[in-house]
């Protein structure tokens, strides 16, 4: 009786969590909805205006990574320590590196063409030209 209480507990706790997330994804439309919010939340996968394949990458990533550590914590049996560990490596080393890199510097190069038109004077009537050089 006791293994089917577990059973009971843990399906529990995931309808807890799809409530939840369910929870933060209507807010999280609402607020992309409202007018007066600046909240756009295609930011999170657009650079300069397109969609970035790394940070849709990233966002998967994230989401997965996440999942995965809630029911590695809902799971005691595993080590949480060293996922909990692994875990924030994985987010927290893009962040550093990216904050102790130099800066990349973008160079841009311009070339420019001309052309030209030339139109042919016609001799005056008057003028010699002579073809042996």
């Amino acid at each position: 009786m006791g293994g089917s209480n577990r059973a009971m507990s843990e399906h529990i706790a995931d309808a807890a969590l799809g409530v939840i997330l369910l929870l933060v994804l209507w807010s999280f439309y609402k607020a992309q909805r409202d007018p007066t919010n600046s909240l756009n939340l295609f930011d999170l996968v657009m650079e300069n205006g397109r969609i970035s394949r790394i940070a849709v990458a990233f966002l998967v990533a994230l989401l997965v990574t996440s999942w995965v550590l809630i029911i590695a914590a809902h799971d005691t049996a595993r080590n949480l320590d060293v996922i909990f560990s692994a875990y924030g490596a994985m987010w927290v080393a893009p962040i550093v590196a990216k904050l102790f890199s130099p800066p990349q510097v973008t160079t841009s190069t311009q070339t420019t063409s001309s052309t030209q038109t030339t139109t042919p004077v016609k001799p005056e009537p008057f003028e010699h030209h002579d073809d042996r050089g």
